[in-house]
């Protein structure tokens, strides 16, 4: 009987060899690592993602919201570049003839027929002037929300008319035909008389001045049963079709600044059209194309109710400027009244002195501050006329000292404040420290003349002695509250 015995190896040791054993691997840090799993669905790493997603959304939306912005500021400082470049040469256009024929003038070699032009286009160039300043103030009005209309009902065809009248000049200057047409019937609107006026007389100019010489600007007033319309015709230049949806924006000409054949700021469109909005009405500009003329046309509602004063901001100087073309208004007498001048710009208070002397007025005018002082304690005068700008002490300060002068001894002096400060704040302003009267330069002799007649003439000593009554009875409370 054979037998099979199986044996097993035996390790060199002589050992039986162990099974061996996995070991689970450990990382430096003694901890097991994270083996990854597969991420369920609703998980939070479904809505991390979901997080991130939408993080990268808003950065991409910002990113371009910000290069859109980089655009428009680059554009609007573009367009202020050459608005000031406009600016620049709008002013030294009318400067150029206003210092030319001065010293033409000055030279005393002019012929009398050639003096009288002489004036005459100093007198245009500076209502050029007064008019472009006028147009940048009522622009950074309306821009900052600061125009006041006082609204009461008007006749808009007569309003249309006056505005037809204005310009009449200035068309037959350059040999276009102008009309007016309006239907039968007088129809009022609620508005503001004098910047109704504005719209169209703006409207009307830049008609003229893009019509060529032979032309025609022809008016229309038409009404309906809630609207009335007023549309300005002309068979000009035209506007192309890329521009016409931007003509109504400021600091806008569909001209390039060093090569436009006509003069002006480009803010007359703009200021129109939120005049009209600031009436309620809409303002359209359509044209054939350049070469075909254009319509501008205004639409306002009729007037329904009681008058009534916007609340759209602080109130707006009234213009003093009259047309060039006008006679120049009587100047009002101021006999008997002494004047004291305070301007330290001595061509100012020299034109000043002698407008106030031609009137009858007995002027005394100084440079400074300390010495208006020491003629109002000396000589009494009846009305005062200040710059604001002076070396020493501003108009404030001046008209300060005095108020408190007069709180302490009684009497009271008007006064007007004459200066170039001429934005609503500086109106308000002035008659915060005590001017009874804002005139911002330039003035017209006539409007300078009637504001001391108001003030110091005998209506104004009469109202001026209302107003000094409170003041003293102010000082005697704070006497015997300091007793």
């Amino acid at each position: 009987m054979r037998m099979t015995i199986v044996t097993k190896p035996i390790d060199p040791k002589g050992s039986r060899k162990r099974p061996v054993r996995r070991r689970k691997s450990v990382s430096r840090r003694g901890n097991p690592p994270v083996e990854p799993r597969t991420p369920q669905p609703g998980s939070g790493v479904d809505q991390r993602m979901a997080q991130i997603r939408e993080a990268n959304e808003h950065l991409v939306v910002a990113a371009v919201r910000a290069q859109t912005l980089t655009e428009e500021a680059e554009s609007a400082s573009h367009l202020k570049d050459e608005f000031l470049a406009t600016v620049s040469h709008e002013i030294r256009t009318p400067l150029n003839a206003v210092l030319g024929w001065a010293r033409m003038l000055e030279s005393k070699q002019l012929p009398p027929e050639r003096a009288e032009h002489a004036i005459a286009a100093i007198g245009r160039s500076a209502s050029a002037l007064a008019q472009m300043i006028d147009d940048i103030l009522d622009a950074s009005r309306i821009l900052k929300g600061a125009l006041r209309l006082t609204l009461r009902p008007v006749d808009l065809m007569a309003v249309a008319e006056a505005a037809v009248d204005a310009v009449r000049p200035l068309a037959a200057d350059k040999n276009v035909r102008l009309t007016f047409d309006a239907a039968a019937g007088s129809r009022t609107v609620s508005g503001d008389a004098d910047r109704l006026q504005q719209v169209i007389s703006n409207l009307l100019s830049n008609a003229i001045k893009f019509t060529p010489e032979g032309g025609r600007v022809d008016v229309f007033v038409q009404s309906s049963n809630d609207r009335i319309q007023v549309s300005v015709v002309d068979t000009g230049q035209g506007i192309g079709p890329d521009f016409l949806p931007h003509v109504f924006e400021p600091f806008r000409q569909a001209e390039d600044a060093t090569t436009k054949r006509s003069s002006g700021l480009g803010l007359g469109l703009g200021i129109a059209r939120q005049l009209v909005e600031l009436h309620g009405g809409t303002v359209q500009a359509a044209s054939p194309g350049v070469g075909h003329g254009a319509t501008f046309t205004v639409r306002l509602p009729l007037a329904a109710g009681e008058a009534r004063e916007s609340e759209a901001g602080a109130r707006v100087e009234r213009r003093t400027g009259s047309s060039p073309t006008s006679p120049a208004p009587r100047l009002p007498r101021l006999d008997g009244l002494r004047v004291l001048v305070v301007d330290d710009h001595v061509d100012g208070r020299t034109l000043t002195a002698l407008v106030l002397t031609q009137a009858g007025a007995n002027v005394k005018a100084v440079a400074s501050a300390r010495e208006a002082l020491q003629v109002v304690e000396a000589e009494h005068p009846h009305a005062l006329v200040s710059d604001i700008d002076l070396s020493d002490e501003d108009g404030y300060a001046l008209i300060r000292q005095i108020r408190q002068r007069e709180a302490e001894h009684g009497g009271f002096l008007p006064a007007v404040a004459l200066t170039g400060y001429a934005r609503a704040d500086d109106r308000a302003r002035a008659l915060a420290a005590g001017f009874q009267v804002h005139a911002p330069k330039p003035v017209e002799p006539a409007a300078l003349t009637a504001a001391i007649a108001a003030l110091a003439g005998p209506s104004g000593a009469q109202r001026n002695l209302a107003t000094k009554a409170p003041s003293e009875r102010r000082a005697r409370r704070a006497g015997k509250t300091s007793h």
